[in-house]
């Protein structure tokens, strides 16, 4: 069974990755990952940001507030961009929901209101929650090279 954290709030992937240089660079909770990454929000958005680099195998949460770089974050903080991306692209195929997205995509090639469809019925909150995490799921789908 899905979990809302599954459907990520972070809707810039630079800033997600830039979560791991933060944490490198010495600034592990959310207020001071937020920062370093250009948010202001009291340390949501830092919350937010962290969260989306924990599903992507990137970084720990030791504690209430304290994040730690996993191996996988470790050798991240060595790549360029271009593998970067090529990393974050791998694990999408490997994560729920989007996993299942993308063998839908592959399969049915749904329109958008049918994806959106698709996407409400898997999003265990509220209708209203969902209509805002799908227009960040697209931009994780855009980065996969699908355009909706």
């Amino acid at each position: 069974m899905l979990d809302t954290s599954d459907f990520l709030q972070a809707d810039d992937i630079n800033k997600v990755m830039g979560v791991v240089d933060a944490i490198a660079n010495g600034r592990h909770v959310d207020y001071e990952i937020e920062q370093y990454i250009g948010v202001d929000s009291k340390g949501r958005q830092g919350r937010y940001y962290r969260l989306a680099a924990e599903k992507f195998g990137l970084v720990n949460l030791s504690g209430t507030n304290y994040s730690t770089l996993t191996q996988r974050g470790a050798q991240f903080v060595n790549l360029d961009k271009e593998q970067r991306k090529h990393y974050i692209i791998e694990r999408l195929h490997e994560m729920p929901p989007f996993s299942d997205a993308l063998q839908l995509i592959q399969s049915s090639r749904p329109n958008r209101a049918e994806l959106s469809q698709w996407f409400s019925g898997q999003y265990p909150g509220s209708e209203v929650t969902a209509e805002r995490r799908f227009s960040t799921f697209l931009k994780y789908l855009s980065l996969c090279g699908y355009r909706y």
